[in-house]
C-alpha cells in the first residue's frame, strides 16, 4: 500500500493508515475448548459447501468470521449459519465493500465521520463528530456509516478483529443528533452484518440530551457492546502515564510488549496465526465509565489534538475518498483473487474474540 510523503505541507490531508510506533501486537487468548472446535468445523463444513456460492463468499467467511458470528449468537449452530447467510445475501444486494460516489458524496462532504489512525492495540479509530451531520434521515445515512466500517475493517492488520470509536459530541445539538429510528435501524446492520467488530466506544463531551436518546437506544445494543463505550471527561485528561496498559484481551503475563517496532511505514508486526478477541475482563463491566484517560490507550501521534494528541490531521473530502475508495478495492481484489480459504488446523486450538 502507497505511502503519502509525510515530508510534505499537504500530508496532514492524508488519512492516518498506517501503524503508530506504539501499536503493538494483540495478545493472545485462551484456546478455544474441544466443544467450540467442533462447532467451528460444522459451521465451517455447512457454510462453504451449502452457503457460500463462489470463492470470495468462502473467503469472506474465513473461521474468523465464523468465530465472530459463534460467539455473538452464543454458539448455536442453527442461529449462527442462518445469520451469516443472511449477511453474505445481504453483502451480495447491498454491495458494502463497493462505494456509491454519487449517493455518498453528499454524505461525505463535512467529514462528520472518517478512519484516521490506530490505537494501542492496532485497532483502527473511527472518528464521528455529529455536530457536523448535513442530511436528514436516509438509507444514505446507513450506506456512509457502513463506507467507513468497511474502510476501518480493510485496515485492520493481521490478527485484529475490531474497531475503536471516538464520538465527539462538541457543538452537537438536539436537532444534529440522529434520530431514533435511524439508530435503531444502524444498530441493527452493526448487529447483525458486523458482530465482534466494537473493541471500545470513547464518548467525548456528551451533552445532557444525549443521555436521553442513549437510554430510547439502550434496550437495542447488547449488552457486551454497551460494556465496551465508555464516557470520557475531557477535564480529567493528563499526559500519558507511565505505567504501560495492557491489551484489554490479555493480562500483564500474557502481553509481548517486545514485538513492538519503530517503523511508521509497515505493519509493526508480522502475520499472527490466532483470533483475536477481547475478553471477558474488558466486557463483562456493566458500567460506563469517564476515568479513561486517551493517551493511555491511543499513541499520542494517532490522537487527534483536541482530545489532547499530537495528531493534526484535517479531513479533506477529495484526499480521504481517494484513499478509503484505493483501500477497499485492495481488500476486494484479495478478496477474489486470494488463495483458496484455508481452515484453522483444529489441534492448533485457535483463539477466540471473547
Amino acid at each position: 500500500m502507497a505511502v503519502p510523503d509525510t515530508s510534505s505541507a499537504s500530508s496532514k490531508y492524508y488519512p492516518r493508515f498506517t501503524l503508530s510506533a506504539e501499536c503493538r501486537r494483540p495478545a493472545p487468548d485462551a484456546p478455544l475448548t474441544d466443544q467450540q472446535i467442533s462447532a467451528l468445523n460444522t459451521l465451517r463444513t455447512q457454510i462453504h459447501t451449502a452457503v457460500a456460492k463462489t470463492e470470495a463468499q468462502r473467503r469472506w467467511a474465513d473461521d474468523r468470521c465464523l468465530l465472530r458470528y459463534l460467539k455473538a449468537r452464543r454458539w448455536n449452530i442453527n442461529d449462527t449459519k442462518q445469520a451469516i447467510q443472511d449477511s453474505i445475501q445481504w453483502r451480495e444486494d447491498f454491495k458494502p465493500d463497493i462505494p456509491d460516489k454519487e449517493s455518498l458524496w453528499v454524505e461525505t462532504e463535512p467529514g462528520k465521520l472518517y478512519v484516521s489512525g490506530f490505537d494501542m492495540e492496532s485497532r483502527p479509530l473511527l472518528y464521528m463528530k455529529p455536530r457536523l451531520e448535513n442530511t436528514t434521515a436516509s438509507i444514505r445515512q446507513i450506506r456512509h456509516v457502513v463506507f467507513h466500517l468497511e474502510t476501518a475493517i480493510a485496515l485492520m492488520p493481521e490478527g485484529v478483529q475490531n474497531l475503536c470509536i471516538i464520538i465527539d459530541f462538541a457543538g452537537s445539538s438536539m436537532t444534529k443528533n440522529p434520530g431514533v429510528g435511524i439508530a435503531r435501524e444502524i444498530i441493527h446492520v452493526l448487529g447483525s452484518h458486523y458482530p465482534e467488530r466494537l473493541g471500545k466506544a470513547y464518548i467525548i463531551n456528551a451533552p445532557w440530551f444525549f443521555f436521553p436518546f442513549y437510554k430510547l437506544i439502550s434496550p437495542f445494543i447488547d449488552p457486551v457492546t454497551k460494556a465496551k463505550i465508555n464516557f470520557v471527561d475531557m477535564k480529567k485528561q493528563k499526559p500519558k502515564s507511565t505505567v504501560i496498559s495492557t491489551p484489554s484481551s490479555a493480562t500483564a503475563s500474557e502481553t509481548d510488549l517486545s514485538s513492538t517496532t519503530t517503523s511508521t511505514k509497515t505493519s509493526p508486526f508480522k502475520k499472527i496465526s490466532s483470533v483475536s478477541h477481547p475478553t471477558s475482563s474488558s466486557s463483562s463491566s456493566s458500567s460506563v465509565s469517564d476515568n479513561v484517560n486517551l493517551l493511555d490507550v491511543i499513541p499520542e501521534d494517532m490522537l487527534e489534538q483536541a482530545f489532547g494528541g499530537s495528531s493534526s490531521y484535517e479531513y479533506n473530502q477529495e484526499i480521504y475518498w481517494n484513499e478509503a475508495s484505493r483501500v477497499l478495492a485492495e481488500a476486494r481484489s484479495n478478496l477474489e483473487q486470494g488463495a483458496p480459504v484455508a481452515a484453522i488446523a483444529p489441534d492448533t486450538k485457535p483463539n477466540t474474540d471473547s
